[in-house]
């Protein structure tokens, strides 16, 4: 098997279109995915299964109200089956946080969204979720991290990015105002 050709000085690589995965060498992009793909996708393949073997024997049955009941079953199945490919489908390709040096970027079905560390104020985990809230207080629920382990990963390595980012504490002795990310869970105020 020959050897991919070798990539030129300036051409569009396979990163064309996005960010490379180490833009600048020394400073790392973190990046969160929510895992459960393939729980989902073999769920939705054994209710397609089902729905499948459900709607042959509505066909076969000769009684109509038995027959209605192994139909409405059969959709009722391929419905969740549809639901559960499309959260594996979207799980696998499209939500992601990246944590960078700058801030946090959240790849949502409607695209990208960058928020930079100093427009962020809190990062709460609660009621099985994960939110950025901003500086106006509106919440944005971060989908790619999921159970509670995921979650305090996250929350403590925004706040170090967050830190990092705000540089050196002052050095004065007078007590400044909290202007920093905070970390909160839910139900704890």
């Amino acid at each position: 098997m020959p050897a991919p050709p070798a990539r030129r000085a300036g051409s569009p690589g396979p990163t064309e279109g996005r960010q490379a995965a180490d833009p600048v060498p020394g400073h790392e992009v973190e990046r969160f995915r929510p895992g459960g793909v393939a729980h989902a996708l073999i769920s939705g393949l054994a209710e397609a299964a089902l729905a499948s073997v459900l709607l042959g024997l509505s066909l076969q049955t000769g009684s109509e109200g038995t027959a209605a009941s192994l139909a409405a079953a059969s959709l009722l199945w391929a419905v969740l089956a549809a639901y559960s490919l499309a959260a594996a489908a979207l799980r696998a390709r499209v939500w992601a946080a990246e944590l960078d040096d700058d801030g946090v970027v959240l790849c949502r079905l409607g695209g990208s969204r960058r928020w930079r560390y100093g427009q962020l104020s809190a990062v709460e985990i609660g009621r099985g979720r994960t939110r950025l809230v901003d500086r106006d207080g509106r919440a944005h629920r971060v989908r790619a991290v999921r159970g509670p382990a995921q979650a305090h990963r996250f929350r403590a390595r925004v706040l170090a990015r967050a830190t990092a980012a705000a540089g050196p504490a002052p050095t004065d002795t007078a007590p400044a105002a909290p202007t920093g990310i905070h970390g909160r869970e839910k139900g704890s105020e």
